[in-house]
């Protein structure tokens, strides 16, 4: 019989094949993940990051300022926008919407010139409708044909000087900047001396200094480091690369003879008429704003801001022939203005557009680069009290960063509110009064027709708040935000007086530093009240002989009197005596300069006030130390200081020795967008003491009785004061210039028995400081005195 073998079982083998099958599918996978992760990541990772949800901001309203009063002085008024960007599935002709807004919109920027007009096209990569005529063109040719057989062939450039060098790639249209040594700078300008002006051989750069000596056939010699020499080698074989021969140039149209003109800066006139022309500009502005590069694509770009009812209509018309164009109404600020229109020019400030070299910064904080920002005055230093919180719009995109769906996820939250300790009414008759009698003094025959500005600071002594400052001439600051009137009075009346000279600016204080003089010398024990110096015109000081500014001398004073008929040779003394206190402990005469600043510091000389303004300066200091220069400083004929800091200055001594910081806000309010609902006080801003002076008591009050003794009779400022219902006291001040003009100046405060107002006046080329600048201060305690009456009345301190 037969043996039967036992069947054999397909299990293992069908499970090997699974898992045969298993291990193919996972392999698949893994080789799918790798591919995905390490061949693609790249790709998807950019591709998921275009097609996401973006945040694009909604600009919130900045906060308004108003007056102590509630009169709004700074508020935005809603204007309307041109935007434009670049919807999804829209394939734009931005050209083609450009020219048709250029019919519609006229923007601000005047035409350049043809060069100019020539670039942009080149920059935006356009074209303009010109045509040449044969001959026109021929001429062209030809030029471009010299320019390019004066450059090196490629295999020519290693044999090629420095000097060489440089001019090949500034002909080439290389803006090449070589860093030369003094000596070879000197020889370059002495060379071009013949033909350019003084002002421009300082300001001109290097590139431009050598580009002139180029076009003038002027020799000069460049010295470079080896690396750079390289570098600029083979950038300039790449240039060379991209040039046409001279007989292409014959093929090409009249446009692409234009771009190498351009390239070249070959000065070119462009065959359009003056309308043309200024289409031309106009069209390319708008489309220089339409592509924007800086912006993501998906970010609206501002066209143009604050168009027309007619411009705005003209849009809405033609909407189906403007893709990507649409019309917004966005804040603008509005300033008050007043009879001129100019108001608190140098105190409310502008805002801007966020600069190119700020960008990166604004945007770590959390701006968008459409916003606008503080550039002046408070609204730079409130910035981030007056900047609202932007709302939230997502923005849907695709890939293609173009827009798919937009919904509104937070709504604009509006900036805080400041209010000003000033009333706009005494802010306005300040600014009215330094302009009326500015005029005044010019039609006057009698007195200097050099006289052209004054400035003024009115602050209350017990609390530090500036109740008004102002400069004349001003200028209105509402021609920030119309870019028509900013280019046309730009550089005639705003980029002359939009310093703050109040706080920019550095005069010799004069006179007016006698009271800290007087002080000095009675604390340091140079003297007593009560002693008498002999003024007989002057004083020895070294081996030069001072004078007193009254020629036969006051005869006899002492420190009361001094500061009332402000007498010089009492101050030389004392600064002589001073002088002595250093020789007698076996130290110079110079270590008593530190005395001086130490004293003037006490009052705010010569340290920042610590304004609420930014840009603030110390003033400016003399380096010289002479002998004379320590009697010089004892009249105010040394260091220089702010309008501020003289305002600090006298503010202390009225208020019994306390130095406060100025301000100009009073609270900050929770910002609101009912303009008739005031939001909650979020802070106020008390009075501040930087520091109480280290004088005696007695020796204040002796510099106080002094400058009461001012405005009496016999005193430098009676006539400017007297017949007052109130009672003033007061320091004069004249300053020189080192021209036969000098500088007038007054300080004081009001009422003498309980201060309420400080001044300070001055008057550049003014002359003697009661003749220009005491009416100045009379009106405008005059004009204080109206709207809130100053009494003589002690109070009880």
């Amino acid at each position: 019989m037969e043996e039967q073998k036992p069947e054999q079982s397909h299990i293992p083998a069908r499970l090997n094949m699974l898992f045969l099958i298993v291990f193919i599918f996972f392999a698949a996978i893994i080789l799918r993940l790798a591919y995905v992760q390490l061949v693609e990541g790249e790709q998807y990772k950019h591709d998921l990051e275009l097609y996401s949800t973006r945040e694009l901001p909604i600009p919130a309203p900045r906060g308004r300022i108003l007056d102590r009063n509630g009169e709004v002085l700074v508020s935005n008024k809603p204007v309307y926008t041109v935007t434009y960007v670049e919807e999804q599935g829209q394939q734009i002709d931005e050209e083609k919407v450009a020219e048709k807004l250029a019919s519609i919109l006229q923007m601000d920027d005047q035409p350049g010139t043809d060069e100019e007009l020539l670039k942009k096209a080149v920059e935006l990569n356009t074209a303009l409708p010109v045509a040449f005529g044969p001959e026109e063109t021929a001429k062209l040719v030809a030029r471009l044909t010299e320019r390019l057989n004066q450059l090196p062939k490629s295999d020519e450039i290693a044999a090629l000087s420095d000097a060489q060098l440089v001019k090949a790639a500034i002909l080439v249209g290389m803006r090449t900047s070589p860093s030369l040594p003094e000596e070879q700078l000197a020889q370059l300008k002495q060379k071009l001396a013949a033909v350019l002006t003084k002002a421009d051989l300082e300001q001109l750069s290097v590139y431009n200094l050598l580009k002139t000596a180029i076009q003038q056939n002027i020799d000069f010699s460049v010295r470079l480091e080896e690396t750079d020499r390289a570098e600029l080698s083979e950038e300039l074989k790449t240039q060379l690369a991209q040039l046409p021969a001279p007989a292409q140039l014959k093929t090409w149209s009249d446009m692409d003879l234009l771009r190498l003109a351009s390239r070249f800066e070959l000065d070119v006139t462009l065959p359009l008429d003056d309308e043309q022309r200024k289409f031309q500009w106009n069209k390319l502005t708008i489309l220089q704003e339409m592509r924007s590069y800086e912006l993501p694509s998906y970010v609206p770009r501002r066209v143009k801001v604050n168009i027309t009812q007619n411009e705005m209509a003209k849009i809405v018309e033609r909407r189906t022939e403007l893709p990507g164009v649409d019309v917004i109404v966005e804040p603008m600020r509005q300033i008050k203005e007043d009879n001129d229109g100019a108001f608190a020019t140098h105190i409310l400030g502008s805002t801007v557009a966020i600069r190119s070299d700020q960008l990166e910064e604004y945007l770590a904080r959390g701006y968008s680069p459409t916003d606008r920002v503080g550039e002046l005055g408070l609204e730079l230093y409130y910035e981030e009290q007056l900047r609202g919180k932007d709302g939230v719009m997502e923005v849907h995109v695709n890939k293609n960063s173009e827009t798919v769906e937009k919904r509104m996820r937070l709504p604009a939250e509006p900036g805080n509110d400041l209010v000003l300790a000033m009333d706009w009414r005494f802010q306005s008759k300040v600014e009215e009064i330094l302009e009326t009698s500015i005029k005044e003094i010019q039609q006057d025959p009698k007195k200097g027709k050099n006289i052209t500005e004054a400035h003024a600071i009115v602050m209350n002594p017990n609390t530090g708040e500036i109740l008004a400052m102002a400069t004349y001439p001003d200028y209105n600051l509402n021609w920030h935000y119309n870019r028509e009137e900013f280019n046309k009075r730009y550089y005639d009346e705003i980029l002359p007086h939009q310093r703050n000279d109040l706080i920019q600016a550095a005069y010799a204080p004069g006179s007016t530093v006698k009271p800290i003089s007087v002080m000095l010398a009675l604390q340091e024990g140079l003297t007593t009240p009560s002693e008498i110096i002999y003024d007989r015109g002057g004083l020895t000081v070294g081996n030069v002989y001072m004078r007193n500014w009254k020629a036969s001398g006051h005869g006899a004073v002492d420190a009361r009197r001094a500061l009332q008929v402000s007498n010089n040779t009492y101050m030389y003394t004392m600064a002589m005596r001073l002088a002595d206190k250093a020789y007698s402990q076996n130290k110079s005469y110079k270590t008593q300069f530190a005395v001086l600043d130490y004293y003037n510091a006490q009052f705010g000389l010569g340290v920042k006030t610590g304004v609420d303004l930014p840009g603030e300066i110390s003033g400016w200091f003399s380096e010289y130390s002479y002998l004379g220069n320590l009697a010089h400083a004892f009249i105010g004929q040394y260091d220089n200081f702010t309008p501020m800091q003289l305002a600090q200055y006298v503010s202390t001594i009225a208020n019994g020795g306390y130095r406060l910081r100025p301000h100009l806000v009073k609270e900050i309010r929770k910002g609101t967008t009912d303009p008739n609902q005031p939001g909650p006080v979020l802070t106020t801003i008390k009075p501040e003491v930087l520091n109480r002076i280290d004088i005696d008591p007695r020796w204040l009050k002796v510099a106080q009785e002094g400058m009461r003794m001012v405005t009496q009779p016999g005193g430098t400022a009676y006539y400017s004061f007297r017949g007052l219902p109130f009672t003033v006291a007061a320091k004069t001040g004249t300053a020189q210039t080192g021209t036969t003009e000098d500088n007038a100046l007054i300080i004081g405060y009001a009422p003498y028995e309980n201060p309420q107002v400080a001044f300070v006046v001055i008057v550049p080329k003014g002359g003697h400081g009661s003749d220009a600048s005491g009416p100045i201060a009379r009106k405008i305690l005059e004009a204080y005195h109206e709207l809130y009456p100053l009494t003589s009345a002690a109070a009880n301190r």
